[in-house]
């Protein structure tokens, strides 16, 4: 699977204070209430780290820990195939 295989199965939401969520190769909107948020690290760390935050962008920095995050909570990622690795597992999660 590939980023853009994420995208257009995306969606688009409004969460809990009216705002719309709309998936975007940055921000990518699953139906179990969770947003993958995808950046390019400033300190040049990896290519993208992987963050998760709810409907209302409330991250969450602990759940992606058991799978290898930072301890800031991200996961961090050299290519597009580790992001969808990622992108996976939030799509798995309840």
């Amino acid at each position: 699977m590939e980023l853009k295989d994420f995208v257009e199965k995306g969606l688009t939401v409004i969460n809990d204070m009216g705002e719309t969520r709309k998936t975007t190769d940055s921000s990518i909107v699953f139906p179990n209430g969770r947003v993958a948020s995808i950046v390019n690290p400033s300190d040049g760390s990896a290519k993208y780290s992987v963050a998760v935050c709810d409907y209302n962008g409330y991250f969450n920095w602990n759940i992606l820990r058991p799978f290898g995050a930072t301890e800031n909570g991200t996961i961090l990622c050299n290519n597009e195939q580790e992001v969808c690795k990622v992108l996976s597992i939030i799509e798995m999660l309840h």
